[in-house]
């Protein structure tokens, strides 16, 4: 039997710890005896530093360059997953009017389109099918970012302004996305394309464009860059003072 079998914590004495009256010295000085490494590093500020949110949406790369969040990159497609195919919805006592002018809406797409394909259909169809790519990025981009807001806020919350334009641009995008995608579809056999489909890694390609331009958009806006700039400094500094040595 060995003495941790014989140890029973009810036999030890239960007394609140109190914080002591007087705070010794040692305790504001870190440990540089036990990890004098690890203290100095600890103590150095940041090169670059960035706020939380910028980590949640992007990364960087070895070199410390922002660059687009895979994971998130995924995710995004996940929505267009649930999205590409899905059809507009009318709801309400003119639910029926709204749907004859979303039809409207497609058909007059149509006849434009139709009147440029009488020369060289197929630089038109390429133009159309770029146009709605582009215009699929951008609405499952905005309808994620939406939706992970959205699951951030708590009951209590009020929902902010910028979420509620947010919501109405996602809308406006989404039957953007939608009328495109039906009016290619009705007459993609008049582009002379092989394929006028909506291709899943063209949207992520550009998925993935925009997000790199947000990443780069941010950390040229939030990052700190003070702790850089002052090791650049005190280097220049150091040299300088070497040169005035060689030069005594």
């Amino acid at each position: 039997m060995s003495a941790d079998d014989l140890f029973d914590p009810a036999d030890q004495e239960t007394v609140e710890p109190l914080p002591p009256e007087h705070t010794e010295e040692s305790a504001f000085i870190p440990d540089t005896n036990g990890d004098p490494e690890g203290s100095d590093a600890r103590a150095e500020k940041q090169a670059i530093a960035l706020p939380d949110f910028f980590f949640k949406r992007y990364s960087l790369d070895d070199e410390g360059n922002p660059i687009f969040n895979p994971s998130v990159v995924n995710s995004i497609m996940e929505v267009f997953d649930l999205k590409k195919e899905s059809t507009m919805t009318f709801s309400g006592d003119k639910a029926d009017d709204e749907e004859k002018y979303y039809d409207a809406q497609v058909n007059s797409i149509i006849d434009g389109c139709s009147q440029l394909l009488e020369v060289d259909p197929q630089t038109t169809g390429i133009q159309y099918l770029s146009l709605n790519t582009r215009t699929w990025s951008e609405f499952v981009s905005i309808a994620y970012e939406y939706s992970d807001s959205v699951n951030s806020i708590t009951a209590n919350d009020e929902i902010p302004e910028w979420l509620i334009t947010r919501e109405e641009k996602m809308m406006q995008l989404g039957r953007k996305a939608r009328m495109l995608r039906d009016a290619i579809i009705a007459i993609d056999d008049k582009f002379g394309l092989k394929s006028t489909s909506l291709d899943r890694e063209r949207v992520q390609a550009e998925v993935e464009r925009r997000q790199q331009r947000l990443a780069e958009w941010n950390y040229t806006k939030h990052a700190d860059k003070s702790g850089k700039v002052a090791n650049t400094y005190n280097a220049a500094t150091v040299q300088h003072c070497e040169n005035i040595f060689d030069a005594a």
